[in-house]
């Protein structure tokens, strides 16, 4: 072997000019045709398999979501109101604040006198009838 011979890196087209890009691609693509397509194949696969996976899980959603939904429009009556009662808020037991001192978000701290809280509007108006003169709640 001659020094001033070389083996081409590149292949060359039929002048002996190096080949383009898509030359090379298109030789690495022939010799690699069905390794490539089997590939794809797989990786198209998988694809349609999750897409399917999730396509169910969200059906399955849906169809229980409906279920409930169902359920819910089939329950309505005087069950829910019976439970509407039992689940009422209830009024907190009247009872007595003592005084405090409250800092304001600007640092000035004002003093809160006690009061009372608590107790229905129902409590109230026996309360003010209770403090009424009797001879006036007669009138």
């Amino acid at each position: 072997m001659r020094v001033n011979d070389s083996t081409p890196s590149e292949p060359t087209s039929g002048e002996g000019e190096p080949a383009s890009f898509v030359e090379k691609t298109k030789n690495w693509y022939g010799k690699h045709r069905t390794t490539i397509r089997a590939a794809c194949g797989a990786v198209g696969g998988v694809a349609v398999a999750v897409a399917i996976v999730f396509a169910r899980q969200a059906m399955e959603q849906n169809a229980t979501e409906d279920a409930e939904d169902t359920e819910d429009a089939e329950d309505t009556g005087s069950a829910d109101d019976s439970v509407e009662e039992d689940e009422r808020r209830k009024p907190p037991v009247r009872h007595s604040v003592s005084g405090y001192t409250r800092r304001l978000a600007d640092g000035r701290e004002i003093p809160v006198s006690g009061y009372e809280r608590g107790g229905s509007s129902e409590d109230e108006d026996e309360d003010e009838d209770e403090d009424e003169d009797p001879g006036e709640a007669a009138a």
